[in-house]
């Protein structure tokens, strides 16, 4: 099953034991090699976070097993490498490899039994008023993520195709 972004910051946060919520998730930390959620930011001041490791479930709500998973970001090096390097992935640019302006990520999903990045959905916008040229562009599809850009694979091509008659079709290719 996959969750959105959008629907995964808000989410409550609590103990298995316990039906009481004591946070919410903030944000997230994606490692940009591999497209994988390396920690769910719980407090943005002093830089909470939760690991996938000390998650016991996740539905509507993500329990871990006692506060003490909740811990500070600087003592995960790999989460405190990538909040270094700026990586954000909402509201971010996409690009093609040659260059062309694909539009902004507008939100993406992940896995929750595997916590990695599925696909993103990507739209040009004007003024922040209208949509257009909505995408979703699955993670296999990703070239690289740098802290200003995404890089995708190149756009959609016409590529000619010899038919059973011999004639040639023009097909989308992509």
């Amino acid at each position: 099953m996959e969750k959105f972004y959008s629907n995964i910051v808000g989410t409550a946060v609590g103990e298995h034991d316990s039906r009481r919520s004591f946070t919410t998730v903030k944000d997230v930390v994606v490692d940009p090699e591999n497209g994988k959620i390396v920690a769910f930011i719980v407090d943005l001041r002093r830089n909470l976070v939760v690991t996938p490791v000390d998650i016991v479930f996740w539905t509507d709500r993500i329990l871990i097993s006692d506060h003490d998973a909740i811990i500070e970001a600087g003592e995960v090096l790999r989460v405190s490498q990538i909040q270094n390097k700026n990586i954000h992935i909402p509201k971010c640019p996409v690009e093609t490899e040659e260059g062309k302006y694909l539009g902004q990520v507008l939100d993406f999903s992940v896995g929750n039994k595997d916590f990695i990045l599925k696909k993103l959905f990507v739209a040009k916008g004007f003024w922040g008023l209208f949509r257009y040229e909505n995408r979703i562009i699955s993670y296999k599809n990703i070239v690289e993520i740098l802290p200003k850009k995404i890089i995708v694979k190149n756009d959609l091509q016409t590529v000619k195709e010899e038919s059973s008659r011999g004639v040639a079709e023009d097909l989308a290719a992509g």
